[in-house]
């Protein structure tokens, strides 16, 4: 029986992989569960999980929310900014399952790493924003990363039994969005609504907000360099209109490999639990012969200016991916506010990056003060934003 420490579990990737659990419990069992600060959703949770450990990061009220979870009969209660990392810190786990959105989601990785425990990895920010010293606590621990998105499921599913020296190409799919191949000048007055409306995944908004704009993409390609270690130039955007690909590994004899599959994302979820075994599931099928057709479309990175500055942080190297990543987020919040234009989005992530001084990513400390001075900036900017001809 694997002991589950999900983070992140009243998110979309949470419920999904409680879902996943459910199906399966004679493998798996909850050991802990955490939520930023939907305290209702996670005490519904722990009523039905019976953990050992819950976490929340903003309790409403903390000592009700203690009281309740007491009543229910959780026995480690962690609450406050780094109630996550405590939790991942002293709870007893086989596998932490990072579902956590933003940077929150990054000391908690390290502490599991630390402990020698897999981490199956939902979080980009941690691999985008740290992940050289991520990979490098990993290798030093003796344990690994499992990631959880599609795409990267997907290629570490390729890449079995194979020698990265003998990639000639990682193959990033995309769907393209809601706004696939539409030019950035008819999309300023794109509201929150028409950019949630994905044609292919059910997912949070805010990955949602990031696959309209394909910033997504470009925090996959950073990924992918850091979790194959791999350069920029071998990673590669396509569109893969019926999102049954979920990413390809071309190697230098020509070859390719393929993982396909109807979308959902209980699928690579599944993946990442059961490692280093496969279960017997039928929570997704796929019928072949119900595919009819796979099409590929070249991305046109100028008609996605988020994906062109994420590559241009992946050359730049250093805290220039931590900037990004913080940027990004900080603007999709305003933006699914009201506060900018959907434009505004890259060029604010932009203006970030023109400003911040980027360092060597060589601790921590230093990428999480980049991711700080990032969200500072940013914050600053949509004020400025919100009060000029942008809006009007």
């Amino acid at each position: 029986m694997k002991r589950i420490l999900l983070q992140g579990s009243t998110g979309s990737i949470g419920n999904s992989a409680l879902s996943v659990i459910e199906v399966n419990e004679e493998h798996f069992c909850v050991a802990g569960l955490s939520a930023g600060h939907k305290e209702r959703e996670l005490l519904a949770q722990a009523r039905r999980w019976k953990p050992e450990s819950l976490a929340l990061l903003k309790p409403s009220d903390e000592a009700k929310f203690r009281s309740a979870a007491y009543e229910i009969g959780v026995a480690k209660i962690f609450t406050g900014p780094d109630a996550f990392t405590r939790q991942a810190e002293e709870l007893e786990y086989d596998l932490l399952l990072n579902a956590v959105m933003g940077s929150a989601g990054v000391l908690p990785t390290f502490a599991a790493l630390r402990k020698s425990v897999n981490v199956a990895l939902s979080n980009k920010e941690t691999l985008v924003a740290a992940g050289e010293l991520v990979m490098a606590c990993a290798r030093d621990h003796g344990a690994t990363i499992l990631p959880i998105d599609s795409e990267h499921s997907a290629l570490y599913q390729c890449l079995q039994g194979e020698r990265i020296s003998d990639v000639r190409k990682l193959w990033l799919t995309t769907s393209g969005g809601p706004f696939w191949n539409r030019k950035p000048d008819t999309l300023q007055f794109v509201s929150p609504n028409e950019a949630l409306s994905h044609p292919t995944w059910t997912m949070g908004p805010k990955i949602t907000i990031d696959s309209a704009t394909l910033f997504n993409k470009g925090l996959e390609v950073i990924e992918a360099c850091r979790l194959f270690d791999v350069s920029i130039e071998k990673v590669e955007v396509v569109r893969q209109r019926e999102s049954v690909i979920h990413s390809m590994v071309e190697f230098i004899d020509g070859s390719f490999k393929a993982q396909l599959s109807t979308p959902d994302m209980r699928l690579p979820i599944l993946y990442s639990l059961s490692h280093p075994v496969r279960i017997a599931s039928n929570i997704v099928s796929t019928a072949p012969n119900r595919i009819e057709a796979l099409h590929f479309d070249e991305v046109d990175i100028e008609c996605y200016p988020c994906l062109k500055v994420a590559f241009h942080a992946a050359s730049a190297g250093g805290t220039a991916p931590a900037i990004l990543s913080a940027a990004d987020e900080v603007a999709v919040e305003s933006f699914l506010a009201g506060q900018i234009r959907f434009t505004a989005i890259a060029e604010l992530i932009e203006e970030s990056l023109n400003t911040l001084e980027i360092t060597p990513a060589d601790s921590i400390e230093v990428v999480m003060e980049a991711d700080r001075k990032s969200r500072v900036l940013v914050g600053e900017l949509v004020k400025e934003y919100t009060g000029s001809t942008i809006l009007n």
